[in-house]
């Protein structure tokens, strides 16, 4: 990323999010609320429990998304648990009423609950919920109307960026920002359900925050935990994942959601991770202090030399440990004159020639 993206920060909620900071941890609870309002708050609690941040939820139905038809168009692969899209969509949105009971018991439970909007009909209501940051799908990247209206919140969002051209993405961003929004952390994606390891280019998160100079995460739909952490090593600033209690369940999303097992692998990996990344400077680590003192190379007397000597290749060597003048001084030690004595297999320091 470049030296602009490192110093770049955003706050919600007192939530620091920034390349310096721990990745946002967005546990994503999809269609997997099955529409069960108990079983959907347990999935809060696995969230929590797990050691995520945030819970996503998704604003929805059938009729925002599309609409009834027999168009060829509308099938859609049986796998999703319907033929058609309009079904896959009535089966798998979450009831409107669901929405306030799992904000507030997210809240109790220190997550920081937000939706993905679809429609901006919707948008009065998910504003009386007091949802902090919006979420635009990779769908809807490209529904220039859903942006506008959400950017004129002024809230920050995040964008997900599956399927997209740096030239779709360009246009989003332009959107957004001739309506007022907040900053915007665009979300590297591969919109395949679940996605191959081959189809994520991790690389591409890179490139991208780099040719907008933004922030970037990373929405994983992959199997496990190396796709997600990966790109926390690479400098993803947010991490969202579909979740589920039992990926056995019925319904459309379970079975490339991650278990609470994976769940809390991931959010112990970011622990470990944050330690290996560090910060941006360069230098020697503290650790580092006592093998630099034993294994660098410095000036030793290969022989007395009395005070006076002007010290010549035959009156040293660079050897271990780093007691002298260092190796790559070789001109702050030759043609200089001792100010004092050096018996043979002591080091000779600038003290030594300067005589302080």
């Amino acid at each position: 990323m470049p030296p602009s993206e490192l110093s770049k920060k955003i706050t919600v909620e007192n939530r620091a999010i920034g390349s310096d900071q721990r990745p946002l941890l967005i546990a994503e609870v999809s269609a997997n609320h099955d529409k069960d309002l108990d079983h959907a708050l347990a999935l809060v609690d696995v969230a929590a429990d797990a050691g995520w941040d945030c819970l996503k939820l998704q604003t929805y139905n059938a009729d925002t998304l599309t609409m009834r038809s027999d168009h060829s168009s509308m099938k859609i692969d049986p796998i999703w648990g319907t033929d058609n899209l309009y079904n896959l969509y009535k089966n798998a949105c979450m009831p409107m009423e669901f929405h306030a009971p799992l904000f507030a018991k997210a809240r109790d439970r220190g997550l920081m609950p937000f939706t993905s909007i679809y429609d901006p009909r919707d948008l009065d209501f998910i504003e009386n919920l007091g949802c902090p940051i919006y979420k635009i799908a990779s769908f809807e990247m490209t529904f220039d109307d859903l942006l506008k209206c959400v950017a004129q919140t002024g809230k920050p969002i995040i964008l997900s960026t599956g399927m997209a051209t740096l030239a779709e993405i360009a246009h989003a961003l332009e959107i957004l920002d001739k309506n007022g929004a907040g900053p915007t952390i665009l979300l590297h994606c591969c919109s395949s359900y679940p996605a191959s390891l081959e189809s994520i280019n991790l690389n591409a998160m890179l490139a991208m925050g780099t040719h907008f100079n933004n922030l970037v995460g990373f929405s994983d739909h992959t199997i496990g935990t190396i796709a997600p952490l990966t790109a926390i090593a690479m400098g993803a600033v947010a991490i969202e994942k579909h979740y589920t209690s039992d990926p056995t369940r019925d319904g459309p999303d379970h079975r490339f959601s991650a278990t609470p097992d994976i769940m809390k692998k991931i959010a112990n990996g970011v622990d470990d991770i944050m330690k290996l990344r560090g910060s941006s400077k360069k230098g020697s680590g503290q650790e580092e202090l006592v093998n630099k003192a034993i294994g660098r190379r410095s000036a030793f007397a290969s022989k007395d030399l009395p005070k006076g000597t002007i010290i010549t290749r035959d009156d040293l060597r660079f050897i271990r440990p780093n007691a002298g003048i260092p190796a790559n001084d070789v001109s702050g030690v030759l043609g200089k004159t001792l100010c004092r004595p050096i018996l043979k297999g002591h080091p000779i320091t600038y003290s030594d020639i300067s005589g302080i």
